[in-house]
């Protein structure tokens, strides 16, 4: 006895799935193949990405219907933070062409504030102790500040780490 083909995407779906894809067909949509990947950027001004990766779409009069599982910022961000480590990366290094070095420097500056040798100097110089490393990095990471500023509003707020990232962040 011969089992008949599987399709995998079709044993994921629950009831309301299986009806909406129905619906589609009613409707008259036609379903577009050999879609690998839909990105949809949300309004905004904080604006961000969703992206669905091997998506089921479907399509009428310019009107697209796509199913399938949606995950917030996809590669795109570690597109953006590759991207970004490279520019630093041709920035910190030295070029024979200067006039490429110095058309870079402006729209890095106005992207990111650079850290300059003080400040990574005050970092070290800050006594941490009582103070978790992990914590530290931790409100770092969430409040984008130094280090220094990090343990200090670890130390002024008794370690509370949602403390310290409030007053850091307001």
């Amino acid at each position: 006895m011969a089992s008949p083909p599987q399709q995998p995407r079709q044993q994921q779906q629950n009831r309301a799935e299986k009806k909406s894809r129905k619906m589609m067909q009613r409707l008259g949509m036609r379903q577009v193949t050999d879609i690998v990947r839909a990105t949809l950027k949300t309004p905004g001004q904080g604006s961000g990405y969703f992206a669905i990766d091997n998506p089921d779409v479907f399509e009428k009069n310019g009107t697209y219907v796509i199913f399938g599982e949606a995950r917030q910022g996809g590669n795109l961000q570690q597109q953006t933070s590759m991207q970004q480590a490279q520019a630093a990366q041709q920035f910190m290094s030295p070029t024979d062409g200067g006039d490429t070095a110095a058309a870079e420097i402006p729209s890095l500056a106005a992207e990111e504030p650079s850290v300059s040798d003080a400040t990574l100097a005050t970092d070290d110089a800050v006594d941490e102790t009582g103070v978790d490393s992990k914590d530290v990095e931790l409100v770092m990471s969430q409040a984008s500040c130094s280090r220094s500023k990090a343990v200090t509003a670890l130390k002024e707020n008794d370690n509370d780490l949602v403390n310290a990232i409030m007053s850091l962040t307001t």
